[in-house]
Parts: C-alpha cells; structure tokens; sequence
C-alpha cells in the first residue's frame, strides 16, 4: 500500500470556513487578501495555505539550479548560465537562474515567520479558529528553514521587505536548522493535542530530517579540505529517535509528503525548464542515451529515457523508484510537463536516518534491518552484507530514494563522489561544501553587503 500525504495548493484562497468571503475577501479578484484582513482571524486557514504554496513554489525554483550542479540534471539547452552550474562553478552571485530563484527562498522565508507570528498571536488570544492551521504554518517554516541550510552557503535571515538585514554567514548557517527544529516542535506540540495524526506524522518527519541535516551540515562546515570526508556518517540520537517515531505512525505505508502542482494553483520552474523548454535532462549516472560532456552531443541532446542506467546492485535491474518517478504513466516527472509532483519528506528518508546511524554506531544488524524495511518498499532483495559494502548501500539507497529532492551535494562531496560532468579544477572539486550563494541582486540591493561584501560571500 501507498501513501501520499499530499496538499493541494490553495494559494491563498477563499475557503468555505470563511462564510462565503462575503466581506472578508470582498476584492475584486476573490483569491487576494488585502493586508489588512491579515488582522483578521477567519483568514488564518486562507493564510496558512498561502505560505505552503509559497514554499512550494519556492522549492519549485531553486530546485532547478541545485540539481543542474549535481550529477541529477545536465544542461543541454542553450542558456551557458546552466552550464556553469553543470560543470561545477556552483558559488557564482551573478548566475541568473540562481539569482531569480533566490527571491522566491526569501519570500517564502519572510512569508513563513510573518504569519506564524500573526496566527501565534491569534492563538494566545484564542480567536484563532483551528490551531491545526498555526501547526500548517509551523511545518511550512520548517521545511523552508531546513530547504535554505540544505541549500545555500549563506543567507540574510532577518531582512523585512524594505529592511534589510544583515546575511548570517557561512559559520552560523547551522542557525537554521536550528529554527526548523523549533517550529516543528511547536507544530507537533498542537497536532498532538488536537489529535492530528496526520500533521503530527509530517511534522515529526520534518523534525527528524532538520536535526539529520544538521549533524550532516556540521561535517561539512567548516568546509573540509578534501573529500571524502573522514567520518561522513550522521548518528544522531534525536534525528533518530524523530524518524523511528515518525514510521509508526506512517506504519508500513509508503509514504510521501509531496508538493502538487496543477495549472489552477502554481507550476514548477524544473518542470517547464525539463519538459517543456527541454534546457535540461535528466543525468546519464541515471538514464540512457549517455551524454558525456555538458551541453551533449547530438544523441544526448534529448530528455528522452531510452532506458535506465541506475541499476540496483543486488537485483541488478533498473532502479524501481527512480523509474516510478520519473515514468509512471499516470504521475511521472517526465510525463507531466510543468505540474509533476515534488516529493519532501518520505519513509524512505526515514529509513535511510535510521540505517545510517546504526551503520556508523557499528550496528549492522541494525543497518540491514533498517535497509531492508525501506527496499521491501519495492520487494527488492534483502542486503545480508554480500556484496557491496554497507556504505556503498547506503550512499545508493540514498541516491535513488532521494532523487531530486535537493540533497545530492551533500552525499557527492562527503563520499567523494564527483559529479559526472564537473571539470577539473571547478570549485565543487577544488573547494568541496560549495553551495548555492547569496546572490547579486541581494547583494546590490542589501546594505549590510553594500558595506561589507565578504560578510555576503560563503566558505
């Protein structure tokens, strides 16, 4: 069985609980909230939706650079900015995909804390209609706090539309998760008591994966001379006492919190740039026609799959879920244009945090237990320890659960995995733990970075 805790879109819209937006939307377009029925408590629902599909569409963008500069995606368009990315040259400010993508990070962080602020207000005076709504909110700004420590080397946490802030730099990036954590634990604090097992499930996920990032950000910061790094392993008591909890409550489903796009809500910028605008495809460590240099020869050149290449080390046959997602008739990436769904959160995820830990504590009983409770998922064949080596496992497990889902850079540089198609001395093999940067229109428009440009730089 299969699960999907998904959420539709809603922008923010004008919901039934709202009395037909009789006066409180009394707009011309119904879908708008003028700022100052913001003060209002009866938007609290319409609000909490519209800082999901600001994240949503957040991660929609910048998801698009990320995978560009991981072996995921490979540039063969005809924008160079794609191919700088591709081929390594990941800290540029001026890159324009990553610049216009920048904006929407920072807006769905700004939007995040503005209305978890507000509806916490409404909530300690108890006018806030249904606190699963404040809890909605608290997930929201976890998932786009941990989306920016993923993400980025550096970040101006704080900025307030037309104030600025000053970047928290490279050093304190940790911060972050650390906020994440918090407003997941806020979240799972009200789903408890209002006895949503649902939220309480995805909040508890979205726990586990910030404090796992954390502890994975902190053996690449600061930036490690070489890779691999010596000790990659993540076991974090916490990560996995959150994800073990977390799968109970999942049970034995395969479940996925994922974003879903469609034309009446928002689209995805690596959908159309994809599918539509065919700028990119999807990489040949994963899929055939192979294309071996960035921007490809003739047979390369095309987002077709002629079949795939990850193959499973044990059954060795083409990856299930990496064929799931992206060739599934009915739900693929490849076959739904600008709309396909994103996943976020996953058991599969949860697994692999469990795994892991016993791995690097020398449990390998553990680990293969943990291992194959996550391949059972796609009734592969169990890992005894024949074969690969349980690192080995893990670092594939980790690649074909976790595709495209913005975690790449981290497995690439700390197993000393280089990307297909890096060049020799780029910075993601010069400088390992390179990530997105601030950006230039940041940059130029921020005044803390006006005064002290190297405050707005990364490593």
């Amino acid at each position: 069985m299969k699960t999907n805790r998904s959420y539709r879109l809603l922008g923010v819209a004008c919901l039934s609980a709202l009395a037909a937006c009789s006066s409180l939307l009394d707009v011309k377009n119904p879908n708008n909230v003028n700022q100052t029925d913001l003060s209002n408590p009866a938007s609290a629902a319409s609000q909490a939706s519209g800082v999901l599909a600001t994240v949503a569409r957040a991660w929609g963008q910048i998801i698009t650079p990320y995978s560009v500069a991981t072996d995921e995606l490979t540039w063969i368009g005809s924008r160079d900015a794609w191919q700088s990315l591709d081929q390594g040259t990941i800290s540029e400010p001026t890159n324009e995909f990553v610049d216009a993508a920048f904006f929407y990070v920072g807006e769905a962080r700004w939007w995040s804390d503005e209305t978890i602020k507000r509806l916490k207000g409404f909530d300690a005076a108890n006018v806030l209609p249904d606190r699963n709504d404040l809890a909605r909110t608290y997930l929201s700004g976890a998932m786009i706090y941990t989306i920016i420590g993923n993400l980025f080397d550096n970040f101006p946490i704080g900025s307030d539309r037309t104030t600025a802030a000053a970047p928290l730099g490279a050093a304190k990036m940790d911060s972050v998760y650390k906020v994440a954590i918090a407003y997941a634990t806020s979240g799972i604090a009200i789903a408890q008591a209002t006895g949503d097992k649902d939220l309480e499930l995805t909040l508890t996920a979205e726990r586990a994966v910030a404090r796992y990032y954390l502890a994975l950000w902190a053996k690449l910061n600061p930036a490690p001379a070489s890779v691999p790094v010596a000790s990659p392993l993540v076991n974090d008591a916490a990560a996995v006492a959150d994800a073990s909890a977390a799968l109970a409550l999942a049970g034995t489903a395969d479940w996925r919190y994922q974003f879903h796009y469609d034309p009446t809500t928002i689209s995805t910028d690596i959908g159309f740039e994809v599918n539509e605008r065919l700028e990119m495809r999807i990489g040949s460590t994963y899929v055939y026609p192979i294309c071996t240099v960035s921007g490809c020869a003739s047979g390369g050149k095309t987002v077709a799959v002629d079949s795939l290449r990850l193959k499973d080390p044990l059954d060795n046959k083409g990856d299930p879920e990496l064929a799931r997602f992206l060739l599934n008739k009915t739900e693929g990436f490849l076959k739904k244009t600008r709309y396909g769904s994103l996943t976020f959160l996953s058991a599969r995820e949860l697994h692999l945090i469990v795994a892991e830990a016993a791995l690097a504590g020398g449990d390998n009983a553990g680990f293969q237990n943990a291992i194959n409770a996550e391949r059972a998922l796609d009734s592969l064949t169990a890992y005894t320890g024949a074969g690969p080596t349980a690192l080995a496992m893990l670092h594939y497990e980790r690649q074909r659960n976790l595709f495209m889902q913005g975690k790449r850079l981290f497995d690439e540089y700390r197993f000393g995995t280089n990307a297909d198609l890096w060049q020799a001395g780029s910075e993601a093999i010069t400088k390992p733990g390179t990530f997105l940067p601030i950006t230039i229109s940041e940059r130029l428009a921020n005044s803390f970075c006006l005064a002290d440009p190297a405050s707005c730089g990364g490593h």
